[in-house]
Parts: C-alpha cells; sequence; structure tokens
C-alpha cells in the first residue's frame, strides 16, 4: 500500500500576525512540500488552535468542518470600529462601560440557539466575493443570518472599567467580532474585540506546536513525532478492522459484509476501517454492510 511520508494531524498554536494560509505554506514546507490544509480560518489578529492535515488526513476535513470551538477573548467598551476590532477605524464612541453584574445577567441571553449576521468585514463570500473585499470598496451588500449555538459564555475577569475577558464554546460559524458588538449593544454601550485566542477545537488534544518550535525542527527525525493520526480527532468514532480480501474490495470502492455481532454497536454511524496499523477508509455501516466514503490509502 502505498503511503504519503506524512499523513496525520498537526495541532499549530497559529501566532499573531500572519494568516492562516502564510501558516499552512509554512508548514507545507517544514513537511517537504506534503499536500496539507487548514480547518477553521483565524484572523492575523487571532492567535490559537489551527488544525493542520497532512497527506491523507486532508480528506477528512470536510467531516470536522462543523466541530465546536473555544476561545478566549478581550472586549474594550465604549468604542466601535469598522471591523470589530483595533485593526479598523474606529467609528463610534461612548463613554458607558457595564458593570460585573450587568454583564453577567446580560450573558444568560447568550447561550443556546442565536441568529446571527457575519461580520461585514469578515471572510464570508457573497456572490463569489469575501465581505471584507466589498467593505473594503465601500460595496453596499446584505449578510444573511445564520443559526449559530453557544454552549457556554462566561465572564473571566474585568480587567478595568472599559475592558473585560471572556471565555466561550461555540458552534462552526460563530463569529466573535459580531457576538461581541451584540453583546455591547445589549449593555447599551459599544465594544470591539482587542484579543482573541482559539483554545479548543472539537474533541482534538489541546497540545499545541509553536510554529517557531516547528521551524527548528526542519530535516529532523522528531517530524514524525508530532504528527497525531488520522482517526485523533474522531475520539467518538469506532473502528472496524478488515482483512486483507476486505481491503481489497474497499479499495475499488465496493461495500463489504459485516459481522451482525460487530454492526448492533455501530449501526447507521460513521467509522474508520483499518487494516493492521493502516486507516484504509472512513465510512458508514448500514444495514450490515460497510460502505466507504473517503478512501485514506492507494
Amino acid at each position: 500500500m502505498k503511503k504519503n511520508q506524512y499523513n496525520g494531524w498537526i495541532y499549530l498554536d497559529k501566532p499573531l500576525g500572519i494568516t492562516s494560509n502564510f501558516a499552512l505554506n509554512k508548514i507545507k514546507k517544514i513537511f517537504k512540500n506534503s499536500k496539507a490544509g487548514f480547518v477553521g480560518t483565524l484572523d492575523p489578529m487571532a492567535s490559537g488552535f489551527l488544525p493542520i492535515a497532512l497527506g491523507s488526513a486532508t480528506k477528512v476535513i470536510p467531516y470536522i468542518e462543523k466541530a465546536n470551538k473555544e476561545y478566549l477573548f478581550t472586549i474594550k467598551w465604549g468604542v466601535q470600529s469598522e471591523t470589530g476590532d483595533t485593526e479598523g477605524k474606529i467609528i463610534k464612541r461612548k463613554k458607558k462601560y457595564p458593570s460585573v453584574n450587568s454583564i453577567k445577567m446580560v450573558l444568560r441571553n447568550f447561550v443556546g440557539s442565536l441568529k446571527q449576521s457575519p461580520h461585514r468585514y469578515s471572510s464570508v463570500k457573497i456572490n463569489g466575493l469575501r465581505a471584507y473585499q466589498l467593505a473594503r470598496k465601500n460595496i453596499p451588500f446584505d449578510t444573511k443570518k445564520k443559526d449559530i449555538y453557544i454552549h457556554d459564555i462566561k465572564l473571566l475577569n474585568s480587567i478595568s472599567d472599559d475592558c473585560a475577558c471572556f471565555y466561550i464554546k461555540c458552534s462552526a460559524g460563530t463569529y466573535i467580532r459580531s457576538l461581541c458588538e451584540s453583546l455591547a449593544y445589549s449593555l447599551d454601550t459599544f465594544g470591539l474585540v482587542t484579543e482573541l485566542r482559539r483554545i479548543g477545537f472539537g474533541d482534538f488534544n489541546k497540545k499545541l506546536i509553536s510554529l517557531d518550535y516547528l521551524l527548528s525542527l526542519v530535516h529532523s527525525d522528531q517530524l514524525n513525532k508530532l504528527v497525531y493520526p488520522i482517526d485523533d480527532v474522531f475520539n467518538k468514532t469506532n473502528k472496524i478492522y478488515l482483512d486483507s480480501k476486505q481491503v481489497k474490495k474497499v479499495l475499488t470502492g465496493s461495500f463489504i459484509e459485516m459481522n451482525d455481532n460487530h454492526v448492533e454497536t455501530v449501526k447507521d454511524k460513521m467509522v474508520f476501517a483499518k487494516h493492521e496499523n493502516d486507516i484504509v477508509a472512513l465510512g458508514l455501516i448500514k444495514e450490515s454492510n460497510f460502505h466507504p466514503k473517503k478512501l485514506l490509502i492507494t
């Protein structure tokens, strides 16, 4: 079975000041131009958890894009900018700073199912163009409200009268800058994000690796030890084990019959099919058969 040299995940701690694409290109070079892709774009002003898939792991990206995210963020009260953060021009001011009690009271309204409009300076696409591209050219447009879900949000620290730090666990597609502006409006003031750090992504391991550390290991045998297995991001996904004949059928895209005793535990669920130490495919158990959806080796 042919395998790419690197197959799995790098859990990168993206530094401030660079785009997610810039970080991805650095990773590609470090791992000898391996095929790579990231999940969940982080703006240049945001730091933290950027999962990067190498080799065959890129094939399962669509299955984890909707994973929940966790962030730490800081709001500066009394000001609003064009971009919702410190990079944009200040457009509104109001010398009103909410109390700790009022913040905690309002946060109750920001848990559960919500409707949210992506920020005008977000990367959401409008007729093929990014919203921030249209906003910078002063081209009028509307962003459609989206359904999001906030699992948890809490005030961690009121740093000063005009500054507070928060934790949030939210669904994919949640725009923190938009959320901060909405939170500020509900407190009868304005607000913008001064710091944003992603600290969690689904069930992924939270031991992040810095870009500088990876760069220091170029041409080192240690790189392999930093790549997590493809199935590491699917802690709740079951595994089935195939023999050599079954592997050959799966690699042609054919379904295979499964043992009835095993099927009962994973019926109608996504599973990884393994052979020895190799992950062969991601697929679905349906009607006592395994149907491959993504082949992970060739």
